[in-house]
Parts: structure tokens; sequence; C-alpha cells
């Protein structure tokens, strides 16, 4: 399966399985993206746009039946290869039902059923998936409220978020501000993304930019990249890959690293609270390609407490803690 050309999508939540997958499949070149569950692996598929997706069932967030129905859905052509240790007839015939075009059983003894099984979907045209446009995916998700539903409930943060020494809570009401956080090093990086829009396009959008940050927040594991630890260079990021995307909706963050010795760096790409956040603030991320957001500094003690306000009522309280 030697093609540098071919794009294949691997949707699986058992770390040390997917990266042992993946290490199989890059070994000639191929060109190999991850997903960590359900959600993920959709807007991954809209994205990068692959050839083929090899999909496990049980995972959380969405699991792969809904993957797989989406998919084909939006992608009648993209053959999904489903891997999976569930075996029964019940759940194989609900998966190829559903418009997978493969049934593979873990455990994988032997790869090379990997590569027949893709080069007997993909024949030999490698290019089977169109040229997909993002809004097409948006306007899926339209039309499949659903589905949206799903992505928007599993975008919510849970009420406690620990890393370490780090406790956040977020408490809030309505659904437009999606916080998420990140451990980087003794530091702690979060998120706050406020959506100006509703439904399906606000569930896209805030699962397109939680695919985007596995990208910097990899890469930092592997000491590739130093993003995260650099809040404006984060945002300059995010809004580069969101212009180069097509997705024409623009909407504001705030990216805030927390530090014991250094205080708080955070850099503000259109939040209107709180008053000091909004003082220091740049274009929503989005909106003009050229836009650069600038680092600002400010002391913090603990418990440290925010709270961001939509023009709509939605709102976010949010205290950090370090033990």
């Amino acid at each position: 399966m030697s093609d540098p050309e071919l794009r294949i999508l691997v949707v699986e939540d058992e770390a040390a399985f997917r990266h042992s997958l993946v290490d199989y499949l890059t070994r000639d070149g191929v060109t190999v993206f991850q997903a960590e569950d359900g959600i993920e692996g959709l807007s991954a598929a809209a994205l990068y746009q692959p050839d083929v997706v090899l999909c496990d069932l049980n995972m959380p967030n969405m699991d792969g039946h809904e993957v797989i129905a989406c998919l084909a859905a939006r992608y009648p052509q993209l053959p999904v290869i489903v891997i999976s240790a569930q075996s029964t007839m019940e759940v194989v015939t609900r998966a190829l039902r559903a418009g997978a075009r493969d049934y593979l059983l873990k455990p994988i003894d032997d790869y090379t059923q990997i590569d027949r099984s893709i080069a007997q979907h993909l024949g030999t045209n490698t290019r089977v998936a169109p040229q997909l446009e993002l809004m097409s995916h948006i306007e899926f998700f339209r039309a499949h409220d659903l589905a949206a539903s799903r992505l928007l409930a599993g975008l919510k943060a849970p009420g406690i978020q620990e890393w370490g020494p780090w406790q956040v809570t977020f408490k809030g009401l309505g659904q437009l501000f999606i916080p998420d956080t990140f451990k980087v090093e003794d530091k702690l990086l979060v998120l706050v993304m406020e959506l100006p829009i509703m439904g399906p396009d606000a569930a896209f959008c805030g699962s397109l930019v939680r695919t985007l940050m596995n990208i910097p927040y990899r890469q930092f594991q592997r000491q590739e990249s130093y993003l995260l630890s650099q809040p404006h260079r984060l945002l300059d990021y995010l809004n580069h890959q969101l212009i180069d995307s097509g997705v024409r909706h623009s909407f504001a963050m705030a990216a805030l690293l927390f530090d014991q010795e250094d205080g708080l760096l955070f850099a503000n790409a259109g939040m209107t609270s709180p008053h000091w956040l909004m003082r220091s603030g740049g274009l929503p991320i989005g909106l003009l390609p050229n836009s650069h957001y600038k680092l600002h500094k400010r002391s913090w003690h603990e418990p440290f407490e925010l709270q961001f306000h939509s023009e709509s009522g939605s709102m976010l309280r949010m205290q950090v803690r370090h033990h």
C-alpha cells in the first residue's frame, strides 16, 4: 500500500492500538490522521478529506455506529472500514447497514488484512473522496439535529477539571461558551471560546477548533512546538487555520496561561468580558487573515474567578485554584 498521496483517517479511542496502527500505516509514506473519539472523527473527516476511514465502534461521546451513519450520509463515496472487538452478528449487521464497507475484528494479528481491505475498497482510484468543503459539512448538521445536539453535548466541559495541582471549576447558563484546559509543564492553559451562533453551526465550529488544538498539543508533548506556552501565537495559529479552512464564521476566543511564578499571560481575540480582558482585545478569530494578537500579563491570586457574558444572555463562571 505504498502511495504517498493516500490519506487515511484512524478514529480510535484506545491509544495503544491507535498508535500501533498509525505506525504500521505510515511505514510507506502514507499520510495518516488520528481522532480519539467520534466527535473528533467527524471534524477530522471534514478538515482533512481522507480517502478512507478506519473506525472503532465503542467510543466515548459519539459511538462508531453514529460516526458511520453521519459519514455515509455526508460522503457516500468515502469507504469506512470498521475495526472492532465486538463480534456479534447483530453488531456487525448494524455497522454494515449504517454504511461500513468492511468489518475487521480485533485483535489484529496480521495487519496486511487492513492493507487488503483498503485496496479492495479504494480500487485503482486512491482519490475516491470528492473535493469536499467544510461548509457542506455544516449543511449536513443543519439537516440532522440529533447529530448537532450530540456534538454540542460532547463539547460541554465537565464542571470540574483537574490537572495535577490545578483545579478549574465551570458554571454557566447557555451553550455559547465552550471552555477547555491543558496542562503545559507546570502551568495551566485555559481556552474560552464564545460562539455568536447556535445549533449545528456552533456545534461544528466548536468541534473544529478542538480538532485544530490537537495538533499543537501533540507537538508540545513531543517537544516539537511550544505554541501552548505562547497564548498570542496560539491565537495566530487558530486564526490562520480557520481562514484557510473556508469556514465562514468568526468568533471570540481568549487564551489564558496561569503560572504560579510568572503570573497570568493572556491574549484576547474579541472577548468582551471581563472588563480587563476586553481592554486587551483583538479581532475575533476567523475574521481577517492578517490578524496578529498581542501578549499581555497581569497578576492573579487564587481562587481566581472570571465571569464571561454574551449579549444573548449566556454566561460562564470560571474559578482557578492551585493546591
